[in-house]
């Protein structure tokens, strides 16, 4: 009988996904740990399973649009409106100090300026699928801390495209007005839409659509990918649109068999998205600067979770809360890999930076939980804190 490699593939890739996942959970590690060792271990630098890791990556993506579909689908609109100071105002203060810092630094080791700004940008943007994962493990995504958490990732979406310019600019790009305009145009409009649908009353779908469950599943993905697919060809990041949505589906009546019928698929990319991550790293040269990158990860881990409770702080908020979501957000996300290929390609990071670039967000996305848990252990939160929400924009 004729051997089938890729049913070998899926076989060991689903096989050490789970022994992974059933021994980190004895020491009570979230699952996205273990498919990230998953991908360590199948990849280049440990088994040489997969010698092409941009199925995974693909893949990987989908698992991050559909996990933005889902949190949009859970979304309370007035909540998340009512921590908007701290959505914008924070967001833009730490990426601000973020740019500051590494541009500083930059000048000290005297490396271009350029560079500086560019490390700036790639350590300001936090994970969407890493945050969004431990909170809804954690059963916090109502939590005053989670939505102010899932406000500040918002906003860090929407400036990838700005972001995404300047980055251009210093690598000798041009920008196109046309462009430009189309991104800001279309971006707002798509929002006011989605807040117009969501304070309409519950609306349904055709009951032709609804008539089975194949109908039904189909249905969810056209409306999940088709949003997707339409913020990103106006050039705006891709799990946004899926987000938005997510928050209008969330006011038609059906928005709970969405979420049943799609689930499983959720569960299988986003995880798809942490083996793809393990993928990337490449363990040989980690080894080789071991020293560098165990550094530079603190670091990372230090500054980001230091900036964002300093922002916070300044904008109201107490220590205790401050310093959880200053860790929540302490990780590099998955733009930032965008972001290092753009610097790559422009001239901004040789060949040597950009693989302790990816090293590193790979490690931040893989040590993440364990620095939360640091965090909480060493700081031990008001149950007011981790509690839902009772009213929107009030805490308990």
């Amino acid at each position: 009988m004729e051997f089938h490699p890729l049913l070998f593939l899926i076989v060991a890739t689903i096989g050490c996904a789970l022994f992974s996942a059933y021994v980190l959970k004895q020491f009570g590690m979230p699952a996205a740990i273990a498919y990230i060792l998953t991908g360590l271990a199948i990849g280049p630098s440990g088994l040489n399973w997969v010698h092409d890791a941009s199925l995974f990556q693909v893949l990987g993506e989908l698992g991050v649009i559909m996990l933005l579909f889902f949190i949009g689908m859970e979304v309370s609109l007035p909540r998340l409106l009512a921590g908007w100071r701290i959505a914008v105002l924070g967001t833009l203060a730490q990426m601000l100090l973020s740019v500051a810092i590494c541009s500083a630094a930059a000048f000290l080791l005297g490396v271009k300026w350029q560079t500086g700004l560019l490390f700036g940008f790639i350590i300001s943007m936090s994970s969407t699928a890493v945050v969004l994962t431990m909170l809804k493990d954690a059963g916090e995504l109502d939590s005053p801390f989670g939505q102010n958490a899932l406000g500040v990732l918002l906003m860090q979406d929407l400036a990838i495209v700005p972001i995404m310019i300047i980055i251009g600019l210093l690598g000798g790009g041009e920008v196109s007005p046309w462009r430009l305009s189309l991104q800001v145009i279309g971006g707002l409009a798509l929002m006011l839409l989605a807040i117009w649908l969501m304070k309409q009353s519950r609306w349904s779908l055709p009951r032709a659509l609804k008539a089975s469950t194949d109908k039904q599943v189909m249905l969810g993905l056209l409306i999940c990918f088709a949003s997707a697919s339409l913020t990103s060809v106006i050039g705006l990041s891709a799990p946004l649109g899926a987000f938005l949505a997510g928050m209008i589906l969330h006011a038609a009546e059906e928005h709970t068999w969405v979420e049943d019928h799609l689930r499983s698929l959720y569960v299988v990319f986003v995880a798809v998205f942490f083996i793809s991550v393990g993928l990337l790293v490449d363990l040989g040269f980690a080894l080789q600067h071991l020293m560098a990158v165990m550094l530079m990860t603190l670091a990372v881990f230090a500054l980001n979770s230091g900036i964002n409770t300093l922002v916070l702080r300044m904008l109201g908020e107490d220590w205790r809360m401050a310093l959880l979501t200053g860790a929540l957000l302490s990780q590099i996300g998955e733009l930032s890999f965008l972001l290092a290929a753009v610097g790559l390609s422009g001239g901004l990071l040789d060949r040597d930076s950009h693989q302790m670039v990816m090293i590193v967000i790979a490690l931040t996305l893989m040590l993440s939980p364990l620095w939360m848990l640091l965090v909480r252990r060493l700081v031990p939160a008001r149950r007011a804190l981790l509690d839902p929400l009772i009213m929107p924009g009030k805490w308990p």
